[in-house]
């Protein structure tokens, strides 16, 4: 089954925020304590975009007109660029470049809508208040009726002025709603202005974001008498662009990933990951496969992988499991990159999704399966448990376009991990204010990467809490992963991941354990991203299947130093990397837009930064690296090879140029 689905000013706006946010703990203490404090209590989440509303008020006396209607549209502006300055020649490469896309909610003038709904503990509103595309002289108002039996008047609890729609989103509005815990309410939004239209044109109209109230209940017992053991859940959540120094485990201070950094502490971290490619596509198949690309043949982000190919996806449904795939990336569907097999579910973007939407889609599904699994315990089986899933969340934020919401954009972040609770403070990881993009073909800046990489981590912290609330978590194996990383000025590449350098190729990966009791440990020693298919598999207790990976329970740990070398390719067979813990061997050809054609060597304890070439010297590590890279291209197994598309629509060309990927 698949489903297609101006900066802010700083500091005065962030002051607002952080008084905000101090408020929510005053008025909500529940809310503001540790997620591990007590017995734990489920977050519950009700999807405003999903749910129909009730018609209150409207502009037209017209039983057919619905005043809101559900779209997907941007975090952001739908082109984010000024294009103005854009050179018009490369505008035919990269004609579209909009923010990542999320739910919200279209809502016309002069119109009230209402939800029923009955409130949790720690209930708060959510939304993002989008503003307008056509001038709206109009203010956002949301209002609360509790439904008591008496008649009940509405307390008002949010209104502003709505701003027009901007590059980058403003911040989430989070609202307490905790006066109202525990009781049945009618949650009212209201766009307040005159019921103008302006002749031959739709009534004016605003955007709210991601709207849905949240809130914790207590956990029912379980049903009749518990299942034995099971194998263990698995979470593969797969960041893309996201560099390994971009995070506080690999040394990035001031910290941007407080979530990611607690999730480490409780994982094994690979201080030396290395991917097996610099490009999306190739490299998620290397990891779902645990084949290097001279075995599964795919070097670019339109040739599926054979079904042929038996995938992690398919040996975890083999043997029992639920599977879903949320892609945040429209190249990676099933008839670009051929990893939909084996999934039960795969949703994608039609461009990109922004994080918040992706990992909204993972938890709406895990809330629909528990209440499936509660019910069927409950009226049929008692004695069988739910299948353990496995699911893959794909988090395409880091890449470009640079389009953080705020405050991320203006440099700040949580104070601390908060998952699902509102933020209570929010502090500096740069110098705040707002930035622009220093590219402006691509949308980028590195300032704005830094911000992705802080929005990233919130979203992956909102996930784990709310795994954790539902106690989840220890019966799951989480793995954070990025597919390559990025160029952000090193060797004259500015947010481009081309090349072979430890830029794009070293990642961040992790390993959370249900057995460990969330100890961690970090380990030195080179390993590769393909190293988790063989890994995964060993400890499910499933066969393995001949492939390139190595088991990491075999390549780390006392004694143990990690693989002799890693091996990269590039994409669009450009180029070979071959790495040890001392030196680099690159071989490039073709592209010569960015490097030299032929090798290129690198002394790496002397040279971290790969940025004096020691090639044609007469070094015998030359000669050594060459003869093992050639060993490498020599040792190929006897497996299918794709047949290369070269028919991509239009449309499918237009994205991939737009993210820089075609010319």
């Amino acid at each position: 089954m698949r489903r297609l689905f101006a900066p802010a000013r700083f500091p005065g706006r962030i002051a607002w925020l952080v008084g905000v946010g101090t408020a929510l703990c005053i008025l909500s203490l529940s809310a503001c304590k540790s997620r591990t404090a007590g017995a734990p209590e489920a977050w519950e989440r009700f999807d405003l975009w999903s749910a129909k509303a009730e018609t209150e008020a409207s502009p037209v006396a017209n039983r057919w007109f619905h005043p809101s209607t559900q779209r997907i549209r941007f975090l952001g502006a739908a082109e984010v660029r000024d294009l103005a300055r854009v050179p018009a020649a490369q505008l035919a490469h990269f004609p579209h470049r909009p923010a990542g896309q999320i739910r919200a909610l279209e809502q016309v003038v002069a119109s009230k809508v209402r939800w029923r709904t009955r409130l949790g503990r720690s209930p708060y509103l959510s939304f993002i208040p989008l503003g307008f595309e056509r001038p709206c002289a109009c203010f956002y108002r949301v209002s609360v009726t509790a439904r008591s039996g008496g008649a009940e008047p509405e307390s008002e609890i949010y209104r502003a002025a709505a701003p027009p729609l901007r590059t980058l989103a403003p911040p989430t509005v989070t609202v307490d709603l905790a006066r109202w815990a525990g009781t049945d309410v009618d949650l009212h939004f209201e766009v307040v202005g005159a019921a103008e239209r302006p002749a031959g044109q739709a009534f004016p109209s605003l955007f709210w974001g991601s709207p849905a109230v949240y809130g914790r209940r207590a956990l029912p017992a379980p049903p009749g008498p518990q299942p034995g053991p099971k194998r263990p859940n698995i979470l593969l959540i797969g960041a893309d662009t996201l560099r390994a120094d971009a995070l506080g485990a690999w040394g990035r201070s001031p910290s941007l990933s407080p979530e990611i950094d607690a999730l480490s502490a409780e994982s094994d971290v690979y201080l030396d990951a290395y991917s097996a490619f610099n490009v999306t596509n190739p490299s998620f198949i290397s990891i779902m496969t645990g084949l290097y690309g001279k075995n599964h043949g795919v070097y670019d982000l339109t040739t599926p992988l054979p079904r042929t190919h038996v995938t992690l996806a398919e040996h975890l449904h083999q043997a029992g499991y639920n599977t879903l795939a949320v892609l945040s990336a429209s190249h990676l569907q099933d008839a670009n990159s051929g990893l939909g097999q084996g999934f039960d579910e795969v949703t994608r973007a039609s461009e990109h999704f922004a994080g918040e939407l992706a990992v909204d889609m993972t938890i709406d599904w895990l809330a629909a399966r528990s209440a499936k699994a509660v019910a069927a315990a409950t009226e049929t089986q008692p004695q069988a448990g739910p299948k353990p899933f496995f699911i893959w969340l794909h988090l395409f934020d880091p890449h470009t376009p640079h389009t953080p919401p705020e405050p991320f954009a203006s440099g700040y972040e949580p104070s601390a991990p908060s998952g699902l609770t509102p933020v209570a403070s929010w502090v500096p990881f740069r110098t705040p204010g707002p930035r622009g993009f220093d590219e402006q073909v691509l949308g980028a800046n590195k300032d704005l990467y830094d911000g992705e990489v802080a929005y990233l981590d919130a979203q992956v912290g909102r996930l784990l809490d709310f795994l954790r609330s539902r106690n989840l978590l220890d019966d799951t194996v989480v793995v954070l992963v990025a597919d390559h990383g990025e160029s952000l000025g090193e060797h004259s590449v500015s947010f481009r991941h081309v090349g072979l350098h430890d830029t794009t190729t070293h990642v961040p990966m992790m390993i959370r354990w249900p057995e460990r009791q969330g100890t961690g440990r970090t380990f030195r020693g080179l390993v590769q991203t393909i190293d988790l298919f063989p890994t995964l598999l060993g400890a499910l207790g499933l066969p393995v299947p001949p492939q390139d990976g190595l088991d990491l329970h075999r390549l780390t740990g006392p004694g143990r130093f990690g693989r002799r070398a890693v091996f990269a390719e590039h994409a669009g067979r450009l180029g070979l990397m071959v790495r040890t813990p001392e030196w680099k061997y690159i071989l490039s050809s073709g592209n010569t837009r960015f490097f030299p054609d032929g090798p290129s060597l690198f002394d790496l304890r002397a040279d971290r930064g790969e940025n004096v070439d020691r090639a044609g010297q007469g070094l015998a590590q030359e000669t050594e690296l060459e003869r093992l890279l050639q060993r490498f291209l020599a040792d190929r197994r006897d497996l299918p090879k794709p047949t290369e598309r070269g028919d991509l629509t239009p449309e499918e060309a237009s994205r991939l140029r737009g993210l820089g990927y075609l010319r």
